[in-house]
């Protein structure tokens, strides 16, 4: 088995991103999230196909506040975590579900057609999956500093939810053990800025 070589720029970007998140972190203790401009954004003009098989523009599926995550339908274990805290948080409060998206990328092009992953998000109302080339989901990955690579099957991947304004502006990291009353939080102190 062979060593990977670790690429200068990603090393860089997971580091930007583990100092913004302890950063977030700790301003969390004093009770408000601080929200800040991050470097991270959907392209403009970005269309990749949803779970109803048509080729959208991301853009257009934005709420007033929207998560974004990076997963796979057939993922053992972080992604479903990550999926029922979100429900958890949306399920009873009709008022923020109503106002918030979950965008849900498929980092398993190659395996995920649309219909799986409309049948995996079909628990949740909010959620618009989508899917691509794998070439237009490493451009997004890019963009956001996120990662995936597939070893025989099993995928490794960014574990953030990315919590995008309705411009699809990434102000604030959530990380996959975040509990939900952070990721509420999160969420309804997003909705008061608009």
């Amino acid at each position: 088995m062979g060593t990977l070589t670790p690429n200068p720029r990603r090393l860089w970007l997971r580091k930007s991103i583990a100092i913004a998140s302890l950063a977030f972190s700790l301003a969390g203790c004093t009770g408000k999230l601080v929200f800040q401009s991050l470097p991270f954004a959907l392209p403009h003009d970005l269309t990749l196909v949803a779970q109803t098989g048509e080729k959208v523009r991301v853009n257009d599926t934005l709420k007033e506040a929207n998560l974004l995550f990076f997963g796979y339908t057939r993922c053992p274990d972080f992604c479903p975590m990550t999926l029922a805290k979100v429900k958890s948080v949306l399920a009873n409060d009709a008022a923020l579900q109503k106002k918030t998206a979950l965008l849900f990328v498929s980092v398993d092009s190659a395996r995920e057609k649309p219909s799986d992953l409309k049948h995996y998000l079909s628990a949740y109302p909010y959620a618009v999956g989508f899917t691509g080339s794998r070439t237009e989901i490493q451009q997004l990955e890019k963009s956001f500093g996120s990662f995936s690579q597939d070893e025989k099957g099993i995928i490794s991947h960014s574990l953030y939810l990315y919590l995008l304004d309705k411009k699809g502006r990434a102000v604030y990291l959530l990380r996959y053990d975040d509990s939900a009353e952070k990721i509420k939080q999160a969420l309804n102190q997003a909705l008061a800025l608009e």
